[in-house]
């Protein structure tokens, strides 16, 4: 009789799941960094994000973020290739962090073809909402290697729109100009991203956060409206009241359920500020 090989998952903690909620999937977690000056912080270890965004509120520098090494993955490649098991490591854009690179190293250490390595193109809820995909398939009883092939094909469906409740922080970390700022700021603009297959791009602007949240709805229906049977993930920044307009808002337009709320940690949290609310999705085929 054929022995059934267990499937294991694992993340790095820019998915943004709790250590309650990882421990009760079983998923493992690999903390990136944030320093601010000298000291280092592993994410959702050393430091949460309410704690971290009140530091960063009164912080005069933009504080760095870094991406765990080869050797992080080390302990959990090895376990698994000693019990015969599966891996899928479901991990933060490559195009945005070398979180992906390092795994793919650690694999080569490990030397074991059942560690499945994959690019989500997203970050935070986006991911999450990637794994919860995951989840639900190993629930159903597929195979790995077939988890992996549906993930691969469904990956570039999932998309974040996300609103920010303040420009300083693009603009702090270069990715928006000072001129930029100050004229958004003195328009009461707000811009909302889209990330989508690896990529953050301007979406489009609208005047201020409800006019972003009407933005928010024109852009989905643009991008072919979203899967009504897979739900939504809403993430937020800061304080969890800062979502509570757009949880509202969000719930009388989309037909569908809330799976989850997320509130978003200090990597994605550096570049975005606070104040900020997210929707995430899977777009129909």
């Amino acid at each position: 009789m054929a022995v059934k090989m267990s499937i294991r998952f694992l993340c790095d903690s820019t998915c943004d799941l709790t250590s309650a909620q990882a421990a009760e999937a079983g998923v493992a977690i690999i903390p990136l960094k944030v320093l601010f000056g000298e000291e280092e912080y592993y994410d959702r270890i050393d430091m949460q994000p309410e704690e971290f965004f009140d530091r960063l509120s009164v912080s005069r520098e933009l504080p760095k973020t870094s991406q765990p090494s080869p050797e992080a993955f080390l302990p959990v490649f090895r376990e698994v290739k000693e019990a015969g098991d599966d891996l899928i490591c479901i991990l933060l854009a490559g195009s945005l962090s070398g979180t992906c690179q390092s795994a793919l190293i650690a694999k080569d250490i490990v030397e074991y073809d059942r560690i499945h390595i994959i690019d989500s193109g997203q970050a935070s809820l986006g991911a999450q909402l990637l794994l919860s995909r995951a989840l639900a398939l190993a629930g159903r009883g597929e195979e790995a290697v077939r988890i992996v092939e549906i993930l691969e094909q469904e990956k570039n469906r999932v998309c974040i729109y996300l609103m920010v409740d303040t420009l300083l922080y693009l603009q702090k970390g270069g990715r928006l100009s000072l001129t930029g700022m100050v004229a958004g700021n003195a328009l009461n603009l707000r811009p909302v991203l889209a990330v989508r297959e690896g990529k953050v791009q301007v979406a489009g602007l609208a005047r201020g956060m409800k006019g972003a949240w009407e933005k928010v709805m024109k852009l989905l229906e643009k991008d072919g409206g979203m899967d009504e049977e897979r739900g939504y993930l809403l993430g937020y920044t800061g304080k969890r009241e800062c979502l509570n307009g757009f949880e509202r808002f969000a719930a009388s337009r989309l037909c569908a359920p809330c799976v989850s709320t997320v509130a978003v940690g200090c990597v994605i949290g550096v570049h975005v500020g606070p104040g900020a609310n997210a929707v995430a999705v899977f777009l129909k085929e």
